[in-house]
Formats: structure tokens, C-alpha cells, sequence
């Protein structure tokens, strides 16, 4: 890895930002499922409100109604998620720029998790001790 190097101040911002982007990742996804959790609290309380309701209202209404907000908290859940990845791609280009500054690996979160997600959401990915992954320590070298 050929070394280009920022100056002091540019490191600093980068790495100012890669600070604020992991800690906007980590509220999204405290949003994301607790957005999930409400949506199963709505469902889990919306089939019992059936019944009770059955006698002044069409029953259908209040699982209408569950299925109304609980579609909406899943869509919210699922935006911000969608945010946590451009976050997680706008960080690992703050890696690869500070890598280069360095000349070495000094940072790899966000590279070694997008080389193990699984591309499409119903398969796994390998676990850590599998592939090219099995020591990400190792991957940290002096020539890169």
C-alpha cells in the first residue's frame, strides 16, 4: 500500500467523522429495532382489541388498523437501515483514505464486514473462522 499522506488537520477531520458516523450508526440501529418492537407490540395487542371491539366495530377494523402502523414502523426500520449501510459505505471509505495516510492497515471495520454480509437477506454469511476472514489481526501488516 503506497503511503499518502494528509495533512494534520485533514487526518483530524477524517477521523472526527469516522467518530461521528459510528456513533449515528449505533442510534440508528437502537431506532431501527426498537422501531421493531413497537410494531410487534402493536400486532401483539391488536389481536385480543379485536374481540373486545367486535361488538361496536367491524372486527377487521382494529387488525386494519395494527396492519396500518405496524407496516409503517416496519418501513421507518427498514429506511433506517438502509442508512446504516450508507453510513457503513461512507466509513469504509474513511478507512481506505486514512489506510492510505498511514500506508498500512490501521483501520478495517467496515471493509472486513462488507466482505462477509451476505448479499441477499436470506442466506448466512460464513461464520469468522471461515475464508479469507478467519484472522482479520493478520490482515493488518506493514506492506498492506
Amino acid at each position: 500500500m503506497e503511503k499518502q499522506e494528509l495533512t494534520e488537520s485533514a487526518l483530524k477531520t477524517l477521523l472526527q467523522e469516522y467518530a461521528n458516523l459510528r456513533d449515528e450508526v449505533k442510534e440508528r440501529l437502537k431506532t431501527a429495532f426498537s422501531h421493531v418492537a413497537y410494531a410487534g407490540a402493536i400486532a401483539a395487542f391488536a389481536i385480543p382489541a379485536a374481540d373486545k371491539v367486535s361488538n361496536w366495530s367491524p372486527s377487521f377494523f382494529p387488525l386494519a388498523l395494527a396492519f396500518a402502523g405496524l407496516t409503517a414502523l416496519c418501513w421507518v426500520a427498514f429506511l433506517n437501515m438502509r442508512w446504516v449501510q450508507h453510513c457503513g459505505e461512507y466509513i469504509r471509505r474513511i478507512e481506505e483514505r486514512v489506510n492510505l495516510h498511514y500506508g498500512e492497515k490501521v483501520l478495517g471495520w467496515e471493509g472486513y464486514a462488507s466482505g462477509v454480509q451476505a448479499k441477499l437477506w436470506f442466506h448466512i454469511p460464513d461464520g469468522p473462522t471461515k475464508g479469507t476472514f478467519a484472522n482479520p489481526a493478520s490482515q493488518c501488516t506493514a506492506d498492506g
